[in-house]
């Protein structure tokens, strides 16, 4: 009786025991997968981790490539803006240049202008005088085209030239009796006293 409850006993505590292995066995198990996944799930995340840092070092290289492309292009629009900066200046003195001779040509223009002007008037008056001795040179040819005309110019040329005839007579008398001839008809081998003038006039040719 004591055997069998012997028995009994070591053979609860053996099925106690390997039910408690068996328990410990599953639950180590069930910790080695829960650890191997965890393993898994850390590696997956450092796997990403790893990737998310090689994208953003791709990042950085991109930053900096681009940083140093700008800080070129900032350099090339600065010598730009120096170069453009000459080139206005230059503008400017060439533009004041510019002005002044526009200034100048203006001046030149104005007095071109007026000269013009003033050769317009002249030779508006050049033309009248022009159709004044036109209109002469037509009366004078009428005139002389006619015969009666021709003998009445004759004949006031010969009053003319009496009247002149007259005055120097005169004028000749004026100066002997101013200069006087002290009592004397003969001084010097000439006569003073004043001689009788005659002029005469002959016509010119018919043409």
């Amino acid at each position: 009786m004591n055997k069998t409850r012997l028995k009994n006993i070591l053979l609860v505590f053996l099925l106690s025991v390997t039910i408690f292995s068996v328990f410990k066995y599953i639950l180590s198990l069930k910790e080695k997968y829960d650890l191997s996944a965890l393993l898994n799930q850390a590696k997956e995340q450092a796997a990403a981790l790893e990737n998310e840092k090689q994208n953003l070092l791709q990042e950085i290289d991109k930053e900096k490539a681009l940083q140093e492309k700008l800080t070129q292009e900032n350099t090339a629009l600065k010598d730009n803006l120096k170069t453009d900066e000459e080139k206005l200046a230059n503008l400017g003195a060439d533009f004041t240049v510019a002005q002044k001779t526009i200034e100048q040509l203006n001046s030149n223009f104005s007095l071109l202008k007026a000269e013009n002007i003033a050769l317009i008037e002249k030779k508006n008056t050049l033309n009248t005088k022009l159709s004044q001795v036109s209109q002469e040179n037509d009366s004078l040819k009428a005139r002389m085209s006619s015969i009666a005309e021709l003998k009445k110019s004759i004949r006031e040329l010969k009053r003319q030239m009496r009247r002149v005839g007259i005055v120097m007579k005169q004028k000749v008398q004026t100066e002997r009796i101013i200069q006087g001839n002290r009592g004397f008809l003969i001084r010097d081998g000439k006569f003073t006293y004043p001689a009788k003038v005659r002029i005469e006039v002959t016509p010119a040719p018919k043409e």
